[in-house]
C-alpha cells in the first residue's frame, strides 16, 4: 500500500498571520500606515520652488547635503509617481505586517530602509551620473520601496518554509531519498535567485514619459536590504545552506548588475 503524505495544516499558517497582525502595536500601525503616507503628501504639497531648493537632489549642486536624504520623500507629480509609489508601499508593508514575527529584525530593516537607504541611493546616483559626466535630479520613494520589497519577499519565504529551512543542512534526514533532497535544494536556490532577479529588474533604467527612472537607486535599496537581512540571518539563525545560497545569490546579483552598468556606460559614452 502506498504511504500517504502528511497533510499541511494551512489553518496554522492562517492563525500565524492573524497573530502577526495582532502583535503590531497601535503606534506601529499609525507610524507606517498613516504618518509616512501623510508625510509624503505634505512634502508633495509644498511649493515647487521650495522642493527644488531644499528637497530634490541635483547632482550639479552637491553642496546641498540635506537633499541626500530628503529627496527620497519628495514627489512633484501626483499621478503616477506619488500614487504609484504609495500603492507599492502599501503592498509591501502589508506583506511585512502579515509575515514578519520578529520585532528586532523589523526595526533593524525599517531603520535601514527609511533612514539609511536614502543616503545609499543618493551616493549611488551621484557616483553613476558623475561617472558618465552627466547631471540629473532625483526624487521619489522608490529606493525605500525597493528596500521594503526585498524585505517583504524575504519574510514571505522564511514564513512559508519556517523551520524547514534547517532541514536543508541535514541530508541524513533524506536517507534513501537523496534525489528529492537535491531537488529541494535546487528549488530553494531558484527561489532566492528569483528574489534577486526582481531586484535586478527594478534596477533597469527605463524611459518613462521623457524622464529616466533611477535604476541604480532602486537596485541599491533592494540589494542592500538583502545584505542587511543576510547578516541578521547569519548571526541569529542556524540554516547554513539557506544563508550560503542567499549570500551567493546576492553576489551573483551584484556582479550581473555591474555587468549591466558597464555596458550601459559604454552605450552612453559611445552614443
Amino acid at each position: 500500500m502506498e504511504e500517504s503524505k502528511p497533510k499541511v495544516d494551512y489553518s496554522l499558517k492562517i492563525e500565524q498571520i492573524k497573530s502577526n497582525f495582532r502583535n503590531w502595536s497601535f503606534y506601529e500601525w499609525v507610524i507606517f500606515w498613516v504618518m509616512i503616507p501623510v508625510l509624503l503628501f505634505v512634502v508633495y504639497s509644498l511649493p515647487q520652488p521650495i522642493k527644488d531648493n531644499w528637497f530634490i537632489l541635483n547632482t550639479a549642486n552637491l553642496g546641498k547635503l540635506h537633499t541626500y536624504f530628503l529627496n527620497a520623500y519628495t514627489h512633484s507629480q501626483l499621478y503616477p509617481h506619488l500614487v504609484g509609489n504609495l500603492a507599492f508601499y502599501f503592498v509591501t508593508i502589508l506583506m511585512i505586517f502579515a509575515f514578519e514575527g520578529r520585532r528586532s529584525r523589523f526595526w533593524i530593516v525599517a531603520f535601514w530602509s527609511f533612514c539609511i537607504v536614502p543616503f545609499v541611493s543618493s551616493f549611488l546616483t551621484i557616483f553613476f551620473w558623475g561617472f558618465i559626466s552627466r547631471t540629473t535630479t532625483d526624487q521619489g520613494f522608490s529606493a525605500v520601496i525597493g528596500s521594503l520589497l526585498a524585505y517583504a519577499m524575504f519574510v514571505f519565504v522564511t514564513w512559508g518554509l519556517q523551520d524547514k529551512l534547517e532541514v536543508f543542512d541535514h541530508s541524513e534526514l533524506f536517507n534513501g531519498a537523496k534525489t528529492r533532497f537535491f531537488v529541494l535544494q535546487v528549488l530553494l536556490t531558484i527561489i532566492l535567485l528569483l528574489i534577486v532577479l526582481i531586484g535586478l529588474l527594478s534596477g533597469i533604467f527605463t524611459d518613462v514619459g521623457g524622464s529616466v527612472t533611477n535604476g541604480i537607486a532602486h537596485f541599491g535599496g533592494f540589494i542592500t536590504s538583502l545584505i542587511v537581512l543576510f547578516a541578521f540571518d547569519l548571526k541569529n539563525e542556524k540554516r547554513r545552506y539557506f544563508d550560503t545560497m542567499l549570500g551567493a545569490s546576492i553576489v551573483v546579483g551584484i556582479l550581473w548588475y555591474g555587468f549591466y552598468l558597464v555596458n550601459l556606460i559604454r552605450f552612453v559614452k559611445n552614443g
